[in-house]
């Protein structure tokens, strides 16, 4: 029996040391797995930067301004990369703020060249430089936006610290679709040291070049230059690039040294929360391409290129990737229809003067009959020069009926100045059109002016007080007061 427990017992302890050998065995091949496994990383991110290496070149500028606006330009060399063999290169405007005098380029030779700027995106905030060089230089590849997946391995590489050895940050793919559509994001530290150079992948890739990126846009943040907005967030984990290969069908236009610019479709829609109210235009400016194109107020946009828009930040993210000259296809609700319209953006809108007939309205009831009583007439204002006089009652402008002075106003914001439009007014028993042309707004004042409102039958009854009227709130210690003109009448607007 003693015999047999001995044995039992020697079993156990074999057994217990076969486990604890095979537990160390698989711990130390675990260890080993994940050291191999840093090391590939380690050898797969040498290999992507050496792949991509000859295509990032040295930038350096010399002169220009010390300031912009409140903002001191520092000297130093920055980033470019590679887009045609014939000596083209992309960079970041940021780099090229200060308007330098001279550009050298410090090639994969090793040599220098000067270099100058052909054109720019200023909508992706990107340069052309033409480099004067007879060598090749090598061209990268690029990712399609489409193949993009956040999370995967992204590499921003610059050079400027070692003109012989990029320098590289990495991280990962941390957004696409942002700043409105024109970039991608990385939380790889991204900073002027790789300003203009590329977001690359594990392969050596281009997922985009490097840029500071404000989704304001404009001026960016705190009045600052455009080429600098979104500079402020360096080294923090949020850095954007632009996608190379939808810029790519542009190539040959910028080569050409034609500037690409945003594209604008001058409208301003109704409210102010961008991520909850509908795209419902409030104003469709007059002489843009949404006017011109058909779009009214009122219209809510329901789509833009067949992409489905509910809000208003949605518009802004389709319509933020295009340029001036590209067409877009909106879808609007304009009452029960739904209609469609190819609008082409445009670079520029003139700003907006408000047209002027050159008369002031009646106040008061509106006529049974509807349309606008004229009260007074400017000396040689448009309106007095087509013959309308005062008394005259206008009733539609460009064939569209105005009911009251808010219709009025809102049919003359359409119009454009220096252009003719069609008044119909009614004098007396007959109505009859007239054809005149708006004019910029008068900055004089008329001196003596007929009474405001047509002359009306005493108000029976009490009176409201006029005048200084004394008002005691009970939650509040301070005496309050309310003045009421003494030619108030509570049935007058």
């Amino acid at each position: 029996m003693r015999t047999t427990a001995k044995l039992g017992f020697r079993f156990r302890l074999i057994a217990i040391g076969t486990c604890a050998a095979a537990l160390v065995a698989t711990t130390a091949q675990a260890q080993q797995s994940a050291d191999e496994i840093r090391l590939a990383e380690e050898q797969a991110m040498k290999t992507a930067v050496a792949t991509i290496a000859p295509s990032v070149v040295r930038i350096e500028t010399f002169g220009g301004l010390e300031r912009v606006g409140e903002q001191a330009i520092a000297a130093g060399p920055t980033t470019g990369t590679v887009v045609s063999e014939d000596g083209f290169v992309l960079s970041s405007a940021f780099n090229f703020i200060q308007q330098p005098s001279s550009i050298l380029v410090s090639l994969p030779s090793g040599k220098r060249a000067a270099a100058e700027i052909v054109a720019r995106d200023n909508s992706r905030m990107l340069v052309l430089l033409k480099v004067n060089t007879e060598e090749k230089l090598p061209v990268p590849e690029f990712v399609d936006p489409q193949e993009m997946i956040v999370g995967q391995w992204s590499l921003a590489v610059g050079r400027t610290f070692d003109p012989q050895r990029p320098n590289m940050s990495v991280g990962i793919l941390s957004a696409l679709d942002r700043i409105w559509g024109k970039a991608i994001q990385t939380d790889a530290r991204v900073s002027p040291s790789n300003y203009g150079g590329p977001l690359i992948d594990i392969r050596g890739r281009v997922l985009g070049i490097l840029v500071p990126m404000s989704p304001q846009g404009g001026d960016g943040a705190h009045g600052q230059p455009a080429e600098v907005a979104g500079a402020e967030w360096y080294d923090s984990g949020i850095g954007f690039a632009v996608p190379v290969v939808g810029l790519l069908t542009h190539l040959e236009k910028l080569k050409q040294g034609e500037s690409l610019q945003p594209g604008l479709l001058g409208v301003r829609l109704k409210g102010n929360n961008l991520y909850a109210d509908p795209a419902e235009i409030a104003v469709s400016q007059a002489n843009s391409p949404a006017y011109e194109a058909g779009l009214r107020a009122k219209d809510v946009i329901l789509a833009a290129n067949d992409r489905a828009i509910d809000r208003q930040a949605q518009l802004k993210h389709a319509l933020g990737p295009l340029y001036a000259g590209d067409v877009v296809k909106l879808t609007v609700k304009r009452g029960d229809q739904q209609l469609d319209f190819d609008v082409t953006l445009t670079d520029h809108i003139d700003p907006y003067e408000h047209p002027w007939l050159g008369l002031l309205p009646m106040r008061g009831p509106v006529p049974e009959a509807g349309g606008v009583p004229v009260r007074y007439l400017f000396p040689e204002s448009p309106a007095i020069e087509a013959g309308v006089k005062p008394g005259d009652v206008i009733t539609a402008v460009a064939g569209e009926a105005v009911a009251d002075r808010a219709a009025l106003i809102e049919r003359l914001v359409t119009q454009s100045r220096d252009e003719p439009v069609q008044l119909t007014i009614r004098r007396g028993e007959e109505t009859k059109p007239i054809e005149l042309k708006l004019a910029t707004l008068s900055a004089e004042t008329p001196g003596e002016l007929p009474p405001a409102v047509p002359e009306l039958p005493a108000v029976e009854g009490e009176q409201p007080k006029t005048g200084l009227i004394d008002i005691k709130i009970p939650e509040e210690e301070n005496d309050c007061v309310a003045f009421v003109p003494e030619n108030y009448r509570a049935d007058l607007p």
